[in-house]
């Protein structure tokens, strides 16, 4: 008897290591994003459907077919790590801009925020998904806040919640949405702060268009990792990438873009080194924050 049981365990823990060996061969492994609405197969299908009244919405109202592109993912992504840069704060004596500041959110209004239009964050048109920092400033409790690209169907799912009052804040990735916006919905009254701190391209892109923003005193904002920025006297900013930045032979034109005052620009060069790093330097009429943009030809 005791030999049949032992037979029998040994049997089982047999079939069992077969069938993990077969589980484990089974699992697909997917590329992220693995969640299905964050990146649909078929960007044609966007549309908003209104869900039941009940419980939580299968799809928020109010959330109305986009028109717009999106880009699908067709391959694997690469982080870009830049100078965190604020992108919305819905605290009115903050002055944020519209659409990324005052009013607060409200309960079952989606809010779409279009990241990729940010006057001061420069986020580049080859950006696939956002790394961003949630950050809800809540008057009472927070049952839910979500977060999805803009224009696909609302998730059932949470990136935030509090049971009282207070701040509650987490780093989130999101992809990008209709002409690279995100929406986000709560289910109670609260502020919304969001902070970029990098953004995926696709691997085949890494080498292409690459920006940020320069305030007055050349301080960098939003640069990608390694860059860096200096101001020369007045008006006259240098900005330094590193090495690999630029390919060989490509001979890159800025685009730069002044923000808030008025200035004439005077003058823009970049000089490339062998091991791709180099300068971009600006002359502006006066101090002045722009915008720049250095996309390799």
């Amino acid at each position: 008897m005791a030999k049949m049981a032992m037979w029998a365990v040994l049997l089982c823990g047999i079939a069992a290591a077969e069938w993990a060996s077969q589980e484990v061969q089974d699992i697909p492994i997917r590329n992220w994003p693995a969640p299905a609405y964050w990146m649909p197969a078929q960007p044609a299908e966007l549309a908003g459907v209104s869900g039941s009244t009940s419980g939580k919405l299968s799809q928020p109202p109010g959330a109305a077919p986009r028109s717009g592109s999106v880009t699908p993912i067709t391959g694997p992504l690469v982080f870009v790590g830049i100078t965190p840069c604020r992108l919305v704060d819905t605290r009115s004596p903050m002055g944020f801009p519209a659409p990324f500041g005052a009013p607060a959110l409200q309960p079952r209004v989606v809010r779409t925020f279009p990241l990729k239009s940010h006057p001061n964050c420069i986020i580049p048109p080859e950006a696939k998904a956002f790394s961003l920092n949630l950050l809800a400033i809540c008057p009472g409790p927070l049952a839910w806040l979500s977060a999805w690209p803009d224009g696909y169907p609302y998730p059932n799912t949470s990136f935030l919640n509090g049971t009282t009052a207070g701040l509650y804040n987490n780093a989130v990735i999101l992809a990008a949405g209709v002409n690279g916006g995100i929406d986000v919905w709560v289910e109670n009254p609260a502020d919304l702060i969001v902070d970029l701190n990098g953004y995926y391209i696709e691997a085949a892109s890494v080498s292409k268009t690459l920006g940020g923003v320069i305030q007055t005193n050349g301080v960098a904002q939003s640069l990608p990792a390694g860059w860096t920025s200096t101001r020369n006297g007045t008006g006259q900013y240098v900005i330094s990438f590193p090495a690999n930045t630029l390919p060989a032979g490509s001979s890159p034109a800025p685009v730069l873009t002044p923000i808030g005052a008025i200035a004439t620009l005077q003058g823009a060069s970049v000089v490339r080194l062998a091991d791709g790093s180099g300068t971009l330097t600006v002359v502006w009429s006066n101090d002045i924050t722009f915008s720049f943009v250095l996309a390799p030809n």
